[in-house]
């Protein structure tokens, strides 16, 4: 068992109460969903009281939202990054697909909850531009949308081909989760990049 000096956070300082409390949800949303999980239950694998679980988060849900919407925007950012580094599409895709397998080797649990709940969080969202602009989706949009302005990639529906793309790699993911694929993420980089990158060009 992991010490609470150990305990490394999401948004609160590794080592912390608040910590050990991100750790524990993400473990139990990622096993059994958000609505199967109670703060009770977060408490007691965090071996503290309700009580104390209340003082760093107002609900379950303020929690599971803050847990997911910390590593969307890390993806978004690092999208981002990749986008503003030099060279074409070509490169720019090798640098999100790293990004994201990084992501994933960096925190599975963190990265396979992110992709669990995106159903629940990601609808909710639509509108409000400040959580859009911290959107990884949208980040992925805008640069498959300036590859086709400059006719880098065929023309079309620049959300479609980022919906495939992203398809592409987070559908690897998920079903590593489900134990199918073995390995990190990152060991199969160069055939998700083809893959990527065949989407864009097709």
């Amino acid at each position: 068992m992991s010490k609470l000096s150990d305990i490394r956070g999401v948004t609160a300082a590794d080592g912390t109460t608040k910590a050990k409390i991100e750790r524990a949800a993400i473990t139990l949303f990622a096993e059994r969903g958000v609505d199967a999980v109670t703060t009770r239950e977060i408490a007691a694998a965090t071996g503290v009281s309700e009580g104390a679980l209340y003082r760093h988060y107002n609900s379950k849900e303020e929690l599971a939202e803050t847990l997911f919407f910390a590593i969307h925007r890390r993806l978004a950012e690092e999208i981002n990054e990749a986008a503003s580094a030099s060279g074409g599409i070509a490169d720019k895709t090798r640098a999100i697909v790293a990004a994201y397998c990084q992501a994933a080797d960096d925190d599975w649990a963190l990265f396979s909850y992110h992709v669990l709940a995106a159903h629940r969080f990601l609808p909710a969202i639509k509108g409000k531009s400040k959580k859009e602009n911290d959107s990884p989706v949208a980040a992925v949009e805008a640069i498959i949308a300036t590859a086709m302005s400059k006719g880098e990639l065929p023309k079309g529906d620049a959300a479609v081909k980022a919906a495939m793309s992203l398809g592409a790699v987070l559908q690897t993911a998920l079903h590593t989760y489900y134990g199918r694929i073995s390995g990190d993420l990152s060991t199969h980089k160069p055939q998700l990049e083809k893959a990527v990158l065949a989407i864009l060009k097709s």
